[in-house]
């Protein structure tokens, strides 16, 4: 593969998890900003997520079928520019149109590119997913630590729109190299002429994976999304000093997702998953019980490599699992139930934490991801080899992770 293009796709994947995750980096001065109650904010990042689930589905479908590296350059373009006139809104409702419409964008991008790798990546999958998911925990974690900076000196607005002009150039880049693109795909698809895909998993326990994944996402995610407000409400620390420290979660991730999509190669995905599934149950538990602050950078950290470190684990077990389904369809069913339950959640955590305040929230809303470690191990002694279930019709291509990953 031409390395500009693997460059280009690793720094679209930095700048798209940058936008999931600037409104919750705002949160706290958004919050001061329209007089906000928790749920009212919950409900805001509930909407911003819901728009991304549904298009996730829509554009990841619509990707089997037209140019991948289209859909993702225009994406970075409605996300940037639509984010930018959000923060130019001064009243309430014109801020909230902007950013529903910039999530349209926001969704086109994880379906279609976690395709895009699949059907372009022949061997060692775990380490592409790996470096993959490496840009996108480094660019968040810098996104933090920027916006720790500039909060002292700069409007929430200044910073939004500083934040959404390398989606700009990152659409521009997207269009301007689709020779190479195409090229590449053109490349794959004559590969895969000679080599059979195919696997047997039925569609159900696929649905059930998916399932499964939103137990994971439903406590993770309200919590991770709530961190900076946590820090700030419950935590006594400064704006600025809270996102510092919310970008240790991404530290976690930058330095274990490459070692951890690496032992997907080696071992079995599901496993691995499993290990970070558990984990992060009682870390946020602990977390949210009185303890010395230096402590707060551990439990940030660990939860990290917990949340984001389980990326290529998850990737690689979606395309093993996903049948009949087209690439994009199997990645749009995976971005959308995953984005449908970063909606609820951090709407419910915001309800709950107006009754009972922010650290019983944030103890209510660890145990889905118990529950989660639970529904994976029962899955996965459902699909143990020796049931026909778990078996591929074909041998996989060189690379293909099916089920039998298991037997490792």
């Amino acid at each position: 593969m031409q390395r500009s293009v693997v460059i280009l796709r690793n720094a679209g994947h930095g700048v798209n998890d940058v936008f999931w995750f600037v409104l919750p980096s705002m949160l706290p001065v958004i919050l001061e900003q329209f007089d906000m109650r928790y749920g009212t904010a919950g409900g805001l990042l509930t909407a911003f997520l819901a728009i991304i689930a549904v298009f996730s589905f829509i554009l990841g479908k619509l990707s089997d079928y037209y140019p991948r590296h289209l859909i993702m350059g225009a994406g970075f373009l409605i996300a940037s520019v639509f984010l930018i006139a959000a923060s130019l809104m001064g009243r309430l409702n014109a801020f909230v149109i902007c950013l529903l419409v910039a999530g349209i964008g926001v969704g086109s991008y994880h379906p279609t590119v976690y395709a895009f790798i699949d059907e372009t990546t022949e061997r060692k999958k775990g380490a592409v997913y790996g470096m993959f998911e490496l840009w996108g925990s480094l660019a968040i974690f810098i996104m933090f630590v920027l916006h720790g900076l500039l909060l002292k000196q700069l409007r929430w607005q200044t910073i939004i729109i500083v934040t959404s002009i390398p989606g700009l150039a990152m659409g521009l880049l997207y269009f301007s190299y689709s020779g190479r693109f195409r090229i590449i795909t053109r490349q794959a698809t004559a590969n895969e002429t000679h080599a059979s895909d195919v696997n047997d998993t039925p569609l159900l326990l696929f649905f059930l994976f998916l399932m499964v994944l939103t137990f994971r996402f439903f406590g993770i995610m309200a919590v991770v999304n709530f961190t900076p407000t946590y820090l700030v409400r419950e935590m006594g620390l400064e704006a600025n000093i809270a996102s510092y420290a919310t970008g240790i979660y991404f530290l976690g991730g930058l330095i274990f997702t490459p070692i951890l999509g690496k032992l997907c190669d080696i071992h079995s995905p599901f496993r691995i998953l499993l290990l970070t599934t558990g984990l992060a149950f009682p870390l946020i538990f602990l977390m949210s019980l009185p303890h010395p602050l230096w402590l707060l950078p551990l439990y940030l950290f660990l939860i990290g490599v917990c949340y984001y470190g389980a990326g290529p684990a998850m990737n690689i077990i979606v395309m093993s699992m996903s049948g009949t389904l087209g690439k994009g369809e199997a990645f749009g069913y995976f971005m959308a139930l995953i984005a449908v339950t970063f909606s609820f959640s951090p709407l419910l955590f915001g309800m709950l934490a107006d009754r009972v305040g922010l650290r019983l929230s944030m103890r209510f809303f660890s145990l889905p991801l118990m529950l989660s470690a639970v529904s994976l191990a029962i899955l996965i002694m459902i699909m143990k080899p020796g049931s026909k279930r778990g078996h591929a019709k074909h041998a996989p291509r060189e690379g293909r992770v099916s089920p039998s990953v298991l037997n490792r």
